[in-house]
């Protein structure tokens, strides 16, 4: 059997996951690239922690999307775009520059400009650096 991500044969056990939608048979080395899904004896699938989601709202399914916008809500932001807006603003309360930002939060530049520019939604790790960083600045 062959890898669906990589294909390389796979040795030993394969690996189930879920990436979107898709379900697919992948080695151990590409299951850190989805959910992993166990299969159960009656056909029924129990999804397993994975790894960090993907950063680029381009790449994200649409329930993934849909995820980030829930958590976006219980955090008091209201849709994605207002999340670029909202740290622009608060770093600009902080009278901090974008390389300041990035320097303190241990990221690139190019990676906050992206965020705030609406091009990219923030990876949870970035998320929670960027708000320990800008708290008391953020409405």
């Amino acid at each position: 059997m062959q890898c669906e991500i990589c294909g390389l044969e796979i040795k030993g056990e394969a690996q189930y996951i879920k990436i979107g939608v898709s379900k697919l048979t992948v080695c151990k080395s590409c299951a850190r690239h989805g959910t992993v899904v166990v299969v159960a004896e009656a056909g029924r699938t129990t999804e397993v922690k994975g790894s960090e989601q993907p950063q680029l709202a381009r790449a994200k399914g649409k329930s993934r999307l849909y995820e980030q916008m829930d958590r976006d809500i219980e955090a008091g932001i209201e849709n994605e775009e207002d999340y670029g807006r909202k740290i622009k603003e608060a770093r600009e309360k902080a009278g901090l520059k974008q390389a300041e930002l990035a320097k303190r939060i241990n990221e690139k530049q190019s990676l906050l400009r992206k965020i705030e520019n609406e091009e990219i939604i923030p990876g949870e790790g970035v998320r929670r650096k960027i708000e320990r960083v800008l708290k008391p600045f953020l409405v």
